[in-house]
Formats: structure tokens, C-alpha cells, sequence
């Protein structure tokens, strides 16, 4: 074969096997999010001594752990050329009702350490259900998706506020019905989903591997999934094709909503209580973390594991600039500055591949 001569291309088989090496890897479509995230674990580990404790790693990961199960439930949301900006009420909502039930004396004495997965059931629910709410809006009622959950950030947080009195729902004066078992539930045995830990790695972070192992392959392999990015990618053509648009909307607004209110739990049982203003500006943060870590905020580009190392990048980034002694006011400029930059970037993307 001459110099002139066109080389041959790379067989299907090759190309297949190339693809799986990348992904085996943990690169694919998430190669620069990857390295990014690699560079700045590296960074922060040679200039931050502190960050090199055990102690360090398993804070970060019980933080991010919460931001990251918003950002998965808001990845499927976004990428559908959505958005969710009630999931921080939602939290507050459902850490609520989770310590409404947790603490009511009447469930308490008849279930005893049996009301703890009553409580977290009751609050998971509450999240799936304020999640449909707002699926049905955007999907039966033709409305914005952004109309729509800022309408119900405020309207949920206000139930929330109402159903408390403003007031949080935690431990109880001796002197209640059932107090000592009462506030030992609380105390002891409902913080370890939040606080505990199994060897050494936090239960919370083994609930959000499972939630992204879960929802990665839901995603990615499921019929769901595949219609989840067909109607990012067009819609209309999307239902032309026989797709349920409205089912799928619904179900994605639904998913959102109920991996809001498991991290709800997880967030009521750091904070010992439901707290009507838990959650507050987290959806800030999911949205941030989806932007960062590749799912494009026009729809049908994206995936989970790029959103749990975006909320992975912006948890280390807070926690490198607290322990250098950075107030917390110029940490939200850095995330700020952070989105900005991501979407200004996915834009360029966007144009580019156009």
C-alpha cells in the first residue's frame, strides 16, 4: 500500500472496544469534568495539609452527599430542557413532615424505633408527591417549566412555614408525652442516617453511591432514559415518535422530587429535626453541580456521574477555601463565578457543534 493510498478505518468492533475502554476508564462523555476533578483533588491536597486528614474526607463526602442526590434528581429534569427550582422547599417540606412523624407520641407508642422508616417513608413521599405537583403543571398544563417551580419554591416553603408555625420540630421538654423515648429516637438512632457511618466511609455517602448507581443506569439504559433525551433533543419530534411526552415530564418531575425528599432526610437527621428553612438556596447548588459537570441547560445532553463529580468540584472548592480561611461570602463568588463560566462554555459547545 502506497503513501497515496487512503488508510482503512477503524472496524466497528474496534471502535466498540475503544468506547468501552474510555468508559471503563471513567472517561466517555465525561473526560474534561474527569480531569478537572482529578487536577483539583491534586491542588488542593498539596497546599491544604489539613485536607489530608480522614477526618476531612469523610465531612466532604457527608456534604456533598445531599447536594448530590438533588443534582441527580435535577440532572433528568435539566435534561429534558427543564428546571426545578423547588427542590431546596421541597427539602425543607419533607425534613418536616419526617419530624412530624418522627416525634407525634401517638405513632411513637405504637411503633416505637418502627416510626423511623414510617418518618422517612412519610417524607420521601411528600417530596414525590410535591414533585408531581409540579410535573403535572409543566406537562398536563402546557406551563414553564421555570414558572412553574418558582411559583411552588415559594408556595411549598410557605407550607411548610405554616404546618410549623415557623418553628422547628425537634427534641421535647420532659415533661411530654413520651419524651425520653421521644427525644432518644431522635437523638440516637434517626441522626445515624445523617451522621452515621458504616466502617469508616458515612452511611449518607453509601445512600447517594446507591441513588447514583441506581439512576445512572435508569438513565442510560433504560427505554426511560432514552426518552428522557429525546424529548431534550426535540420535543415535538420526540412526540411524533410515538413517545408519552406527557408521561415522561411527569415521572421526571416526580423522580426529582422524591430524590429531593431522601436527601431531606438525610439533611433532617444532621440538623436533629425538621427545620421549615432546611434546604434553603440548595437548588442553587443541584443546578450548579448539573451545569459543571457537562448536562447542558438546553436540553438532551448530559448524565448523572457528570453530576455528582460537578457537586464533587464545587464541595471541594468550598471546603479548600474554608480551610485556607476564606469567609463563606466569597465562597459564593467563587460558585457564582463558577456557573457562569459553565454555562458560558456549554454555549460555546452548543454553537460550535451547530
Amino acid at each position: 500500500m502506497n503513501s497515496l493510498t487512503p488508510k482503512p478505518f477503524a472496524s466497528a468492533k474496534q471502535t466498540s472496544r475503544y468506547s468501552t475502554l474510555r468508559r471503563s476508564v471513567g472517561f466517555g462523555p465525561n473526560t474534561g469534568i474527569s480531569v478537572v476533578f482529578v487536577c483539583l483533588l491534586i491542588l488542593v491536597w498539596a497546599t491544604t495539609p489539613s485536607f489530608r486528614h480522614l477526618l476531612t474526607f469523610q465531612n466532604l463526602v457527608q456534604q456533598v452527599s445531599i447536594n448530590a442526590i438533588i443534582a441527580i434528581g435535577m440532572t433528568f429534569v435539566i435534561i429534558t430542557a427543564g428546571i426545578d427550582l423547588s427542590v431546596g422547599s421541597i427539602q425543607g417540606l419533607s425534613g418536616v413532615i419526617t419530624a412530624m412523624v418522627l416525634m407525634n407520641p401517638a405513632l411513637v407508642g405504637r411503633f416505637g424505633l418502627a416510626v423511623i422508616p414510617l418518618a422517612v417513608a412519610g417524607g420521601v413521599a411528600a417530596g414525590a408527591l410535591a414533585g408531581f405537583l409540579n410535573g403535572a403543571a409543566v406537562s398536563l398544563l402546557r406551563m414553564q417549566p421555570f414558572i412553574v417551580t418558582l411559583a411552588t419554591m415559594w408556595a411549598i416553603r410557605g407550607v411548610a412555614e405554616i404546618i410549623t408555625n415557623g418553628s422547628p420540630i425537634g427534641t421535647v421538654s420532659p415533661d411530654r408525652p413520651l419524651a425520653n423515648l421521644r427525644n432518644n429516637i431522635l437523638q440516637n438512632k434517626f441522626t445515624m442516617i445523617g451522621m452515621g457511618f458504616t466502617g469508616i466511609i458515612p452511611l449518607s455517602a453509601l445512600i447517594a453511591l446507591v441513588v447514583m448507581i441506581a439512576s445512572h443506569i435508569l438513565l442510560s439504559r433504560s427505554a426511560f432514559g432514552r426518552q428522557v433525551y429525546a424529548i431534550g433533543g426535540n420535543k415535538e419530534a420526540a412526540r411524533l415518535s410515538g413517545i408519552n411526552v406527557d408521561r415522561t415530564l411527569l415521572m421526571v418531575y416526580a423522580l426529582s422530587g422524591l430524590l429531593a425528599g431522601i436527601a431531606a432526610v438525610i439533611l433532617a437527621s444532621k440538623l436533629v429535626g425538621g427545620q421549615p428553612t432546611a434546604g434553603n438556596g440548595f437548588e442553587l447548588y443541584a443546578i450548579a453541580a448539573v451545569v459543571v459537570g457537562g448536562t447542558s441547560l438546553f436540553g438532551g445532553v448530559g448524565n448523572v456521574i457528570g453530576s455528582v463529580l460537578g457537586a464533587l468540584i464545587i464541595g471541594i472548592i468550598n471546603m479548600g477555601l474554608d480551610l485556607h480561611g476564606i469567609s463563606a461570602f466569597w465562597q459564593q463568588i467563587v460558585t457564582g463565578a463558577i456557573i457562569l463560566l459553565a454555562v458560558l462554555i456549554d454555549d460555546r459547545v452548543r454553537r460550535r457543534r451547530a
